[in-house]
């Protein structure tokens, strides 16, 4: 659960923040997240597994290549359940703990 990843009233910084080169671009990939998340919502809500599986994938290896290993571990774990034979019911609450950790990054994103 998100609890075990985060507390959720604080927010996440990139591992790369200090970084120079990857602060420069940094904010286009936080200011992407919604779009992943929105992605997520209308596969799901279609009962499209396979392109909610394929966003989960993408944002694994983006989250992770930007520093946020708590967004891509979760990515992962609905990827994988989702290719297991997932209920849409437990998707959902994953779906809602990748949304939270992208929201906690977009407020712990320095502008």
């Amino acid at each position: 659960m998100i609890s075990d990843l985060q507390n959720d009233s604080f927010p996440i910084k990139s591992l790369f923040a200090d970084d120079e080169l990857i602060a420069e671009i940094l904010p286009a990939f936080v200011d992407n997240l919604p779009k992943y998340v929105e992605r997520l919502r209308v596969a799901l809500g279609a009962g499209d597994v396979a392109a909610a599986a394929k966003v989960c994938h993408d944002l694994k290896g983006t989250a992770g290549g930007y520093g946020y290993p708590q967004i891509g571990s979760l990515a992962q774990t609905l990827e994988d359940e989702l290719k297991g034979g997932i209920d849409l019911t437990k998707a959902s609450i994953l779906l809602e703990q990748i949304a939270r950790l992208c929201h906690l990054a977009m407020l712990g994103l320095d502008h």
